[in-house]
C-alpha cells in the first residue's frame, strides 16, 4: 500500500471516538476544530458538548449576546477565539443564510477561519482536497520528508501544504485529513513517538535513522513580557464587589476584570495586602499585587472609572478573566468552608449544652477570650 492507503487503513481500526467525529454538519467541526486549538481534546470535549447544546446552528450562535458566548466559553482561554466564533457565524447568516460555504476562498473570508480551519471544514464537511495543515501535520510532514526548515516560517507551511496536497490523491478527503491530525495526537507524537508502531514507518526518513527528535525545526518564542500589577478586591456595605470593564491593554475585551492598574490606587492603604499572585498567559504573565477590603461610601466616589458594583452572588453570571476568577472562587470557596464549620461549631456547642452542662461552664472558665491588637 502507499503512504495515503497505509494511513487510512490505520486510523478507519485506531481512530479515537470523539463526537465531533459522528457528523458531517461543517458548523460543528468548525466550533471544533477552533475550541481544539490550543487546548487538549480531552479538556474541550465538555465544553463542545455544552456549546453544541445551547447553540446546535449558526442562527443560535449569531444571535446570542457577545457576554453570553463568553461566560460559556470560559475556561478554554484565547477568547479571541470565542469573538472570532460569534463574529463569523454572523457573517454567516448574513452572506451565507446560516450555512457554511463548500468553497475555500468563500471560507476563507469569514472572520476567524484561516488556511488550517478552511481545510479541516472544506475536506471534512464537503470532502473537498483541501490540506488541513496544523502542527500535528507539520510534524508529522518534517519528520517523513526529513525537511529541516522552521516550521514557524509561511514557506514551510506552504511546502508541507503542497506535499500534502500531493498525498491526499486518490484518498477520502475526511478520512485522510482526520488521520493525518490522528497520527500526530497518538503515535507521532513531540517526544517519545511510537515508531516502531506507526504504519508510515517505511515511508519516514527520520524514523529511520532514529533522528525523530530533530524535527520539526521551530524557532524558539520570545518569553512572555512580565507585568507587575495591582489587583483591587474592593466591595460595599451592601455586599457588593467592584467590576471593571477597563479593557485598555488589549487583553480579552468583553471579559470583566477587578479593577487592577500599573500603579496603586489612592485607596491602597486602607486595604489588606492580601499577597502575591501570578498568572501566566501565552505573551504575557501578570504579577499581582493582590489588596483587599471595604471602603466607605464616600471613598467609593473616587475610585476608577469604568467600573460598576455588582452582587457577590451574581459573579458567576458574567465572564470574568480567568486570573482573577481563580482568586475569587479560591477566597469564596474558602470563606464557604469557613461559615459551613462555623455553622457546625455552633450546632456541637448546643448539642453540649443540652448533654454535658457542667463540662462546659469549666472548659470555659479555664479558656479566657483574649481580645485581637
Amino acid at each position: 500500500m502507499n503512504f495515503q492507503e497505509e494511513l487510512c487503513a490505520w486510523y478507519k481500526i485506531h481512530h479515537r471516538d470523539l463526537p465531533f467525529r459522528q457528523t458531517r454538519d461543517p458548523y460543528a467541526i468548525w466550533v471544533s476544530e477552533i475550541m481544539a486549538q490550543q487546548t487538549r481534546i480531552d479538556s474541550m470535549l465538555p465544553y463542545y458538548q455544552r456549546w453544541m447544546e445551547r447553540w446546535p446552528t449558526v442562527q443560535a450562535l449569531a444571535e446570542a449576546p457577545i457576554e453570553e458566548v463568553l461566560q460559556v466559553w470560559q475556561g478554554l482561554g484565547y477568547y479571541n477565539r470565542a469573538r472570532k466564533l460569534h463574529e463569523g457565524a454572523k457573517v454567516v447568516v448574513e452572506r451565507y443564510q446560516g450555512v457554511l460555504p463548500a468553497d475555500i476562498e468563500q471560507l476563507r473570508s469569514i472572520p476567524g477561519i484561516g488556511f488550517y480551519t478552511a481545510g479541516a471544514i472544506g475536506s471534512i464537511a464537503y470532502g473537498l482536497r483541501a490540506p488541513a495543515v496544523d502542527g500535528n501535520v507539520l510534524r508529522v510532514s518534517t519528520r517523513v520528508l526529513q525537511y529541516s526548515e522552521d516550521i514557524t516560517k509561511k514557506p514551510t507551511v506552504d511546502f508541507v501544504w503542497h506535499q500534502v496536497y500531493d498525498w491526499m490523491e486518490g484518498s477520502d478527503p475526511a478520512v485522510f485529513t482526520q488521520a493525518m491530525m490522528e497520527i500526530g495526537a497518538l503515535v507521532c507524537t513531540p517526544k517519545n513517538p511510537q515508531c516502531l508502531l506507526c504504519p508510515l514507518a517505511t515511508f519516514c526518513g527520520a524514523g529511520q535513522t532514529g533522528t525523530w527528535n530533530q524535527y520539526p525545526v521551530k524557532k524558539k518564542a520570545k518569553p512572555p513580557v512580565e507585568l507587575e500589577l495591582y489587583t483591587y478586591w474592593i466591595e460595599n456595605d451592601q455586599d457588593e464587589i467592584l467590576i471593571s470593564r477597563d479593557w485598555s491593554d488589549g487583553l480579552m475585551k468583553g471579559l470583566y476584570r477587578l479593577p487592577q492598574s500599573a500603579v496603586p490606587l489612592n485607596q491602597t492603604e486602607q486595604l489588606d495586602h492580601i499577597g502575591r499572585r501570578k498568572h501566566v498567559f501565552s505573551h504575557r504573565v501578570w504579577n499581582m499585587e493582590c489588596y483587599r477590603g471595604r471602603l466607605a461610601a464616600g471613598v467609593q466616589e473616587t475610585l476608577p472609572e469604568d467600573c460598576f458594583w455588582l452582587a457577590k452572588s451574581e459573579l458567576d453570571a458574567i465572564p470574568i478573566v480567568g486570573a482573577h476568577r481563580k482568586w475569587l472562587n479560591d477566597d469564596l470557596a474558602e470563606e464557604t468552608s469557613t461559615a459551613g464549620q462555623t455553622v457546625q461549631t455552633a450546632a456541637d456547642r448546643a448539642k453540649s449544652n443540652e448533654v454535658q452542662p457542667s463540662t462546659r461552664r469549666l472548659s470555659n472558665a479555664g479558656s479566657p477570650v483574649k481580645k485581637k491588637g
